[in-house]
C-alpha cells in the first residue's frame, strides 16, 4: 500500500505541470491570433515535451521577427 501511495504522489507533479501546460495553450490560443503550423510548434514543445514556453516572451520574439511586426 505504500507504494502506492508514492506512486500516487510521484504523478501529481506530473500532472500539475500538464495542468499549467494546458493552461498555457489555451491563453496562447485566446490571446493571441497565430496559425495552425505555429499553434502546434509551440504545444508540441511545452505539452509533449513538457519544456518551458515563456508563452508572451515567445509571441514578442515572433513580432519582432515578423517583416509586419505581428504575427
Amino acid at each position: 500500500m505504500n507504494s502506492q501511495h508514492n506512486a500516487t504522489l510521484s504523478t501529481r507533479p506530473a500532472a500539475q505541470e500538464l495542468k499549467q501546460s494546458i493552461r498555457d495553450m489555451i491563453r496562447l490560443q485566446t490571446n493571441y491570433q497565430l496559425s495552425d503550423e505555429l499553434f502546434w510548434e509551440v504545444f508540441n514543445t511545452r505539452v509533449l515535451l513538457n519544456q518551458d514556453v515563456n508563452v508572451d516572451a515567445f509571441i514578442r520574439e515572433l513580432q519582432h521577427s515578423s517583416p509586419h511586426g505581428h504575427a
